[in-house]
């Protein structure tokens, strides 16, 4: 017997290859929208600089991060300062919240004088953004300080504001607060004859942050604010800084920093109005 050849195809072999194929796409694409869906659900780095509408994550995130500087002046004016911040940041779908508290410690001899110089500075600021848009938030805020170079025990203030807040280009975080507030301080003496402000009074308030992180060791933040008195004129506060962070090991940096504050009321009741310090210190991000 001869077996012949023909040119019969079997009609399952076709159908099989289709359907294999099919599903080789269908499988491809189940694992691409998993994967897509999978990096949308991780937080962005600095998270907890940007938008709460960048991520859209369903749980809470949470961040912890401390800082200490010293600074040594020598020469006319002798001394040190010493100051520390503690910082967290926990976001819940469209809500950030967030909490500081910084001590600054300051001890100055003043040859010219032969006078001693000491200070310390108590503040806590706790505030809650609030995703409007991918740019644009609100925030409302509490916050409490005192300062010995000021007189001041107490002081309070109360503020609610919007501004912008986004990652602008890759790796540049800039967010900016434009707000108003009530304010009410208490001093450590009594201030009936001096030219402070007495009782409360409203206040314009800006705030702007900018950082920059250049690669996984170096970055640059920047901090700038300015607070006028709605009520007496000639009466604002101001400060900058200045921070250029090294990592050493995860999650320890080194700090590099310049420090500027102005405060215009203190200029009126003889006290140091200008305070400029260039530090160092460790950062410890978790």
């Amino acid at each position: 017997m001869v077996l012949r050849r023909t040119g019969m195809k079997l009609p399952g072999l076709r159908t099989s290859k289709y359907l294999a194929a099919v599903l080789i796409i269908i499988c491809s694409s189940l694992n691409f929208i998993t994967a897509q869906s999978a990096a949308k659900k991780k937080p962005s780095p600095q998270w907890w600089l940007n938008s709460s509408l960048a991520d859209k994550i369903d749980r809470y995130l949470f961040h912890v991060e401390g800082q200490f500087n010293y600074a040594k002046m020598t020469g006319a004016i002798e001394g040190e300062m010493q100051s520390g911040s503690a910082k967290i940041a926990i976001r819940k779908n469209i809500f950030t919240l967030q909490a500081e508290y910084i001590i600054d410690k300051i001890n100055l001899t003043i040859k010219s004088f032969g006078m001693n110089y000491a200070a310390k500075l108590h503040a806590f600021t706790n505030y809650l953004d609030v995703g409007i848009t991918r740019l644009l938030y609100s925030e409302a805020g509490f916050i409490w300080e005192s300062d010995d170079s000021l007189l001041i025990k107490n002081r309070y203030t109360l503020y609610a504001g919007a501004g912008l807040n986004g990652l602008i280009f890759k790796k540049h975080y800039l967010k900016i607060l434009i707000a108003l507030g009530k304010i009410n301080q208490y001093y450590t003496i009594p201030v009936d004859d001096i030219d402070v402000v007495k009782g409360a009074y409203s206040a314009f308030y800006v705030r702007q942050r900018y950082k920059y992180v250049i690669d996984q060791r170096f970055s640059f933040m920047e901090e700038a604010y300015y607070q006028a008195n709605l009520n007496y004129s000639n009466r604002y506060r101001m400060g900058v800084s200045l921070n250029f962070s090294i990592s050493i090991i995860q999650p320890v940096s080194l700090i590099l920093g310049y420090n500027y504050k102005y405060d215009k009321e203190s200029e009126l009741i003889g006290a140091i109005a200008k305070n400029s310090t260039q530090t160092i210190g460790f950062n410890v991000s978790l």
